[in-house]
């Protein structure tokens, strides 16, 4: 029952952000100005997303590979919404069925990482899975402070909830961008 309250928790958190309204916002944007295409390519991603965050909130775990798929349409919607400070991502090993993570635990961390790296030189995200440490980094830039400091108590609580599933996580600035580690707990 309390893994349940948690992943409730969690998708709350995820679902009452403001990205949850700047996706709806940019919707009626589209529509409003006739892009019907467009719109509808939004609509889709949005309801597949929502629609994979209303299956992993009756599940205790999922694979990496769900993972990587719902992170995929919730960065595909990113992609959208900053198509004027474009950013790319790259998943590595995560095409993985066979171990396990807590549903939207990394979420809040590649939302960090991609706000926070809005504006930079080299706008590529990277999130890859070791499996000889049973970790995950994600890559990217550090350009915007100001995003960083609004993401802070939703990182905060994201990371209790990461203590609490007995994760270890790690933030590190380099010269060359931020890492951010999570390591996972052996619980297959």
């Amino acid at each position: 029952m309390q893994n349940g309250a948690n992943t409730l928790r969690s998708l709350t958190l995820f679902v009452s952000s403001h990205f949850m309204f700047n996706v709806l916002g940019k919707l009626q944007s589209e529509i409003l100005s006739g892009e019907k295409r467009q719109a509808v390519s939004t609509l889709t991603l949005y309801s597949r997303l929502i629609r994979q965050a209303c299956d992993f909130s009756t599940k205790e775990d999922i694979s990496l590979n769900e993972e990587k798929r719902f992170l995929e349409n919730y960065l595909k919607l990113e992609q959208e919404r900053f198509v004027e400070t474009p950013f790319h991502y790259l998943f590595e090993d995560f095409d993985n069925e066979l171990d396990l993570i807590v549903p939207f635990i990394l979420q809040p961390f590649v939302e960090l990482a991609v706000l926070s790296g809005l504006g930079s030189t080299n706008p590529l995200l990277k999130i890859s899975y070791s499996e000889i440490n049973h970790s995950i980094r994600i890559e990217s830039e550090r350009h915007n402070q100001e995003a960083a400091n609004k993401l802070s108590e939703k990182c905060e609580i994201a990371q209790a909830r990461l203590l609490h599933f007995k994760f270890a996580y790690q933030a590190t600035l380099t010269d060359s961008g931020f890492l951010q580690d999570i390591s996972l707990p052996e619980y297959k």
